[in-house]
């Protein structure tokens, strides 16, 4: 496919941070590839802001995947814009409804791996290739064969980040993750025994994890403390100066993922977590069936082994 053979196209992606996360790169070679069209985006209200900085997107739509009658409001936008081609990077039960009603209506190819998409992707079996691959295989199917790695709209200054040998902590996970988070306690002596060597801990969160980064202040002689202060850019930021970056598994960890710098990830040992932390070459990462039985001590031999310490 050529660069002109679509004009006007509409990108759709929902989700969690990680989700978007996932998708950045994606984003970045539609915009790429497509260079000369009208390019929209169609997310959730709580990304608008953030991804409008990227200048992938003449427009960004809201939908915050509510009832009927919003998501028919939705698509009957879709309608009015007349799209020739629509990039489904969410793929979720709801955007094939979206598309078998669209369908009534319109003609536009739809990309995507459900089955009321024209331009179709045949996704494997679940943990067979990381997200990122799975986007990266449905793009190909519309001439996307280059992943565009230049994310530096990313990119931002912070002030508070002034010193050497930093180690960003992303200690937090989701209302709905709490099984998936190493214990406030372990992030605490990990960051006191890493500050006693000599490096400076930068602590990411939101205001429901402050908490969790009151234990770790606790245990420290001085932390950076960016709680409620890290929107994406931030966290991208900091981890883009960081010596490595400690993380659960979690949206904010895989946007630090995209900086390059050394990420330790540590997860629950299941499919899931092992598909969606295979793609980063930057990444390592411990897996547990029981997130309480990662100690401390073998946290940072694990470092050690990696020679992650004293870079």
């Amino acid at each position: 496919m050529n660069n002109n053979q679509f004009s006007n196209i509409l990108i759709v992606k929902h989700g969690s941070l990680g989700d978007i996360a996932f998708s950045i790169l994606a984003m970045a070679s539609i915009k790429q590839k497509f260079s000369n069209a009208n390019i929209d985006l169609l997310t959730e209200e709580k990304y608008v802001n953030f991804l409008r900085s990227s200048n992938y997107f003449n427009t960004i739509y809201k939908d915050n995947r509510r009832g009927l009658i919003y998501s028919l409001k939705v698509i009957f936008k879709i309608y009015q814009n007349k799209y020739d081609l629509i990039i489904d990077l969410q793929n979720s039960k709801r955007t094939n409804n979206y598309w078998a009603l669209l369908k009534l209506f319109s003609k536009v190819k739809i990309n995507g791996s459900r089955s009321n998409c024209d331009i179709q992707y045949i996704i494997p079996p679940q943990g067979t290739e990381s997200p990122q691959i799975g986007l990266y295989n449905q793009l190909k199917l519309i001439g996307i064969n280059k992943i565009d790695q230049n994310i530096d709209w990313l990119s931002t200054n912070n002030s508070a980040i002034n010193k050497n040998k930093i180690i960003l902590i992303i200690p937090g996970v989701s209302k709905s993750g709490k099984h998936k988070q190493w214990s406030p306690d372990n992030f605490a002596k990990l960051a006191s025994s890493l500050e006693k060597k000599g490096y400076h801990i930068c602590v990411v969160g939101q205001k429901t994890d402050k908490e969790t980064i009151t234990t770790i202040s606790n245990e420290c002689r001085q932390i950076i403390d960016l709680t409620d202060k890290s929107p994406p850019k931030v966290i991208y930021s900091v981890a883009k100066k960081s010596n490595f970056v400690i993380s659960n598994d979690t949206g904010p960890g895989h946007i630090a993922a995209l900086s390059k710098s050394p990420i330790l990830f540590l997860a629950k040992d299941n499919v899931i977590s092992k598909s969606n932390l295979s793609e980063y070459e930057n990444g390592h990462f411990i897996l547990s069936e029981n997130m309480d039985s990662i100690s401390v001590n073998y946290v940072l031999d694990f470092l050690n082994d990696k020679k992650l310490l004293n870079k």
